[in-house]
């Protein structure tokens, strides 16, 4: 437990990191960009996360895996792994510009997507780089790329908007910093772990390929209906309606931030224990308890707070958002569940079972948004996505809860959740009278999270005391650990 509790520090501050700058981000990006403006960076950005998914085809979960169990092939696995990388991304390419040439878009438009298609290569062949840091549980040089990453598209992004150069020279912020976080990666990879070097053998490659296709498959269809929506709007609407539904989608998609940094955190741990069902699921389940002291009152505070969060975040003029960011909390609430499951059922080399229920949440998917968005614009294609989550998050429960969890699905502490329950209505009644009175702004957004914190405190399903303790320990262990090295 002591080793997770380390990966969870070391990748919750990345992660912590990143949000705060992406935040920083967003009220510049709203403001200097127009609704046509941000709506091309969100789909550039979009298609730039395609691109990455299908350069990687779960190489990297697959990574993390096996060098978690044993590390000594490590370097075989890296080099087969970016061979193939090398060979499929071209192929992702090729279909992204065939979309491109049918879509109808404008020089410029056709330019920014490639460029942010080109930092999402240079992001593809970082992660089976990250993949390798995670497998050696040395997730501070992942977290030191993340930051310097988004240190860097964030300062030039900002400096380019304000000089008001055209969206080209704001997403080439984007592939600058892709460029420097791939190299520094790089850098730390050949001289702690992997030594310079190129060793590709076909046949391990194909095992290799075989193996990781189903973690491929799994995240490029969790891609496909969680932005398939922004694809389809762009499609049936215009850029306008994308800009409008994407600042809710972005603002509600740092939740997945929460659920990643555990999945880095659990899953080399996951993986260790695969055999022993009792310390796999309580492993799990710990993870689980830890979600819901965000997620629970993530619902009554956005739900509550809509019209608040887009005008502090984005400012005026995105009208329509807050129903969006209304409708799509409760889609967040299962998906940061979902993405939970993935490395839960990776460990135990069962992930071609997440890809089955993925296919039927697709499917539902494009139906709902085949329907809905002609008849209510972005308010349709957030409502596909709550009712997509939710079919996924059933079935993957259910299943596991079965056949992977089985009888220790009880280590799960009830005590715990009605605790998070009972901040969470403190929190909740605190918003509304906080309303009442007409506290608004930046005061209500602090005073509502403290009194969450505050009920926490009181339920007990949180002692500060203790986290302050163990921070106190985990910085005196790597003081030690220094002096040593």
């Amino acid at each position: 437990m002591a080793q997770i509790h380390k990966n969870i520090s070391f990748a919750g501050i990345g992660q912590f990191l990143y949000t705060i700058l992406a935040f920083i981000l967003i009220p510049f990006a709203t403001r200097y960009l127009d609704n046509d403006g941000y709506g091309l960076y969100t789909l550039a950005a979009t298609l730039g996360f395609f691109i990455t998914m299908a350069g990687d085809l779960g190489l990297s979960t697959l990574l993390t895996r096996e060098i978690s169990k044993n590390r000594r092939p490590a370097s075989r696995l890296f080099f087969c792994a970016n061979g193939i990388k090398t060979a499929t991304t071209p192929i992702a390419v090729g279909v992204l510009l065939i979309y491109l040439k049918l879509g109808g878009f404008d020089a410029i438009g056709i330019q920014a997507i490639l460029i942010f298609a080109l930092s999402s290569i240079f992001s593809a062949f970082t992660q089976a780089i990250f993949a390798v840091f995670r497998g050696f549980e040395k997730i501070q040089y992942e977290t030191l790329g993340v930051f310097i990453d988004k240190l860097l598209s964030v300062t030039l992004g900002i400096l380019f908007l304000v000089l008001e150069f055209d969206i080209r020279v704001f997403i080439s912020s984007f592939l600058i910093a892709a460029v420097v976080k791939f190299a520094l990666a790089l850098f730390y990879l050949t001289r702690k772990f992997i030594p310079f070097g190129v060793t590709f053998n076909l046949t391990r490659s194909r095992v290799l390929l075989r193996t990781a296709v189903p973690f491929g498959i799994s995240v490029f269809l969790a891609m496909c209906y969680n932005y398939l929506d922004i694809i389809m709007l762009s499609v049936m609407t215009n850029l306008k309606e994308v800009g409008l539904y994407s600042v809710s989608y972005k603002l509600l998609s740092l939740t997945t931030i929460i659920p990643t940094v555990l999945t880095t955190a659990f899953l080399p741990q996951l993986s260790i224990h695969f055999r022993d069902s009792k310390t796999l699921s309580a492993l799990f389940l710990k993870g689980c308890t830890f979600l819901f002291i965000f997620s629970f009152p993530m619902i009554p505070f956005v739900f509550l707070l809509p019209k608040e969060i887009i005008l502090l975040i984005s400012g005026p003029g995105w009208d329509g958002s807050d129903i969006a960011l209304q409708i799509l909390v409760f889609a967040a609430f299962a998906q940061m569940l979902n993405s939970f499951f993935v490395p839960l059922y990776a460990a135990v080399n069962l992930q071609n079972k997440i890809v089955r229920y993925q296919i039927i949440g697709l499917v539902v998917n494009i139906v709902l948004n085949s329907i809905l968005i002609p008849i209510i614009s972005f308010r349709g294609a957030a409502i596909a996505t709550v009712a997509t989550e939710w079919i996924i998050l059933v079935f993957i429960f259910r299943w596991a809860r079965q056949k992977i969890l089985k009888k220790h699905i009880h280590l799960l502490d009830g005590r715990f959740i009605l605790k998070i329950a009972a901040a969470t209505i403190l929190m909740t009644g605190s918003i509304l009278i906080l309303q009442r009175i007409r506290i608004t702004g930046i005061t209500l957004f602090l005073l509502v999270a403290g009194i969450y914190l505050l009920g926490l405190q009181i339920t007990g399903a949180i002692g500060f005391k203790s986290i302050l303790k163990s921070a106190r320990k985990f910085i005196q262990s790597k003081r030690k650990q220094s002096i040593r090295e």
